[in-house]
């Protein structure tokens, strides 16, 4: 079973119609089910693929995350694609007190992969994905990468960040995997038109007559995935970073290791207090 982030809308849709077409089954994890549904059913009638479910997942909410895992009841995941992100233009933040991108883009994603782990690699080789960016260059995690509030908030700083916390994220991630049959390797998509562009109002018109050139259609931005999705050209690449279907090297903090753990230790010490909020309060 494959399961995709954010399914319903641009890259998400496009590696969702891409894995369909080959038959398997897939879930569609999508934050808004109503809207994702007649896309679901477009992909179904596009590629004759019945199986093609569509469960309900807001990353920015522990508790719909423990809910969604949950109502997989245990099935097999044979590879994940955590496409889904946000970019904030506002300060905001979720129902469990983080901001917004940081939750979303990064500690959404590690709850979720850590939660299917027991899920995958029991009957053969599973894989994950992870969607980084070109921007993780620009990033940086330190101190203040948990502790974002609205004064400092800058939203070309946040979603940077979080996308260097994910390359961070996988490479310690293939680290503790090894001996197990799973792998995890981050793409970079390249500057890809979704609604993430025009909706948080990335950059002026001027500003686009520039970059227009360079910017991906959705179908191009999600082939790297679908390739680590579908291909075993890489099946034995693991904390690999992929762009243009390549592997590509890797930032130097993400190669760093004490960095790496430094940043999973105070990961997990922030959700097990959000967890163990949420279990207090009967949320579970």
């Amino acid at each position: 079973m494959f399961i995709i982030t954010g399914a319903n809308g641009g890259m998400g849709k496009a590696i969702t119609r891409a894995v369909a077409g080959t038959g398997v089954p897939v879930v569609m994890a999508c934050r808004n089910v109503e809207r994702a549904a007649g896309v679901r059913d477009e992909i179904v009638r596009e590629t004759g693929n019945g199986r093609v479910e569509l469960h309900q997942l807001d990353l920015a909410s522990v508790a719909s995350i423990r809910s969604f895992v949950d109502g997989l009841n245990g099935r097999e995941v044979s590879v994940l694609v955590n496409n889904a992100g946000i970019m904030c233009r506002d300060f905001t933040t979720t129902g469990d007190g983080l901001e917004m991108t940081v939750g979303v883009n990064y500690v959404g994603t590690w709850l979720l992969t850590n939660w299917l782990l027991p899920n995958m690699g029991r009957t053969g080789k599973a894989r994950i994905i992870n969607t980084s960016s070109v921007t993780c260059k620009m990033g940086e995690v330190g101190d203040h990468f948990f502790k974002l509030d609205p004064e400092h908030y800058r939203r070309f700083k946040a979603y940077p960040d979080s996308k260097l916390a994910i390359l961070m994220f996988t490479t310690e991630l293939a680290r503790r995997l090894q001996g197990r049959a799973i792998t995890v390797n981050a793409v970079d998509p390249g500057v890809v038109n979704t609604g993430m562009i025009t909706m948080h109002k990335w950059y002026d018109p001027l500003a686009d007559i520039f970059f227009r050139p360079f910017i991906k259609s959705p179908e191009r931005g999600a082939m790297t995935a679908i390739l680590l999705a579908t291909s075993d050209r890489y099946v034995n690449v693991s904390g690999g970073f992929f762009r243009n279907k390549r592997q590509v090297g890797l930032p130097k903090t993400a190669l760093d290791v004490e960095a790496c753990r430094k940043l999973w230790f105070q990961t997990e010490q922030l959700v097990a207090g959000l967890v163990g909020s949420k279990l207090k309060k009967g949320e579970n």
